[in-house]
């Protein structure tokens, strides 16, 4: 049985996951309608991958005869400088995720939520994963300069199988 502390912060979760895509939609959609196809592609496809998310952690809660809550939503920034500045929001937003599913594995272990921490490690391994993509694009970006954003743009379709 899951202690309430931890269902509480595993419902918050499923609405930062929700949140997670909608953030992604919105840079996508930003960049789509400003050129940067490679950056739309690989936005579009991180939208997805955190529903996904968002819906493991539902199924999760339900699994433990528990109600997952599905939370309101903030509307996202919708507007940005370049492409530089949407990596640098993306990774300080995966930045918080990260921490958020560290609150919710410590407070986990201390109540001896077993079933969760087991749970939260493929988060644990993915969040690593998904701070690194983000840093690796910030280096292509940072090594393109401005001169060269297209082919940056480019390169970051051609990474993450964008067109």
């Amino acid at each position: 049985m899951v202690s309430k502390k931890v269902l509480k912060l595993l419902n918050e979760q499923v609405a930062l996951e929700g949140e997670s895509s909608q953030i992604y939609l919105a840079m996508a959609t930003w960049a789509d309608v400003n050129g940067f196809r490679g950056t739309a592609a690989f936005m579009y496809r991180q939208a997805e991958e955190e529903r996904g998310h968002m819906q493991k952690f539902i199924k999760f809660i339900n699994d433990l005869t528990e109600h997952a809550e599905i939370g309101g939503i903030k509307e996202p920034k919708a507007d940005y400088k370049d492409i530089e500045e949407v990596f640098r929001a993306a990774l300080e937003h995966e930045e918080l995720i990260t921490a958020a599913i560290a609150k919710i594995f410590t407070t986990a272990r201390e109540n001896n939520d077993y079933a969760v921490t087991s749970f939260l490690k493929w988060f644990i391994d993915e969040q690593v994963e998904e701070e690194a993509a983000v840093k690796r694009v910030l280096d292509i970006i940072r090594m393109a300069g401005k001169v060269s954003i297209y082919l940056a743009d480019k390169e970051i379709g051609a990474l993450h199988g964008g067109k």
